[in-house]
């Protein structure tokens, strides 16, 4: 859940927003790292929930140990 929203209005605030193929299951596999996000879809995933793109990013310490796992599509 993200900024208080339930997966599914988040979902409907993201197609109003333009993302129109971003539904509740799209969300959940945002969310548990199944699915990958454009640049194009952070940048609205960040202006619905009110918060800089930069703030819905791993750190760079984090993300520079899991590299190799996330080429490779083990996470």
């Amino acid at each position: 859940m993200a900024g208080g929203l339930t997966q599914e209005q988040l979902a409907a605030k993201l197609q109003l927003a333009g993302l129109h193929s971003v539904d509740r299951v799209a969300v959940a596999k945002i969310e548990s790292q199944i699915r990958s996000v454009f640049d194009f879809e952070l940048a609205v995933i960040a202006q619905v929930l009110g918060v800089d793109a930069s703030a819905l990013l791993p750190p760079v310490k984090a993300l520079k140990a899991d590299l190799d796992d996330l080429i490779e599509g083990r996470r």
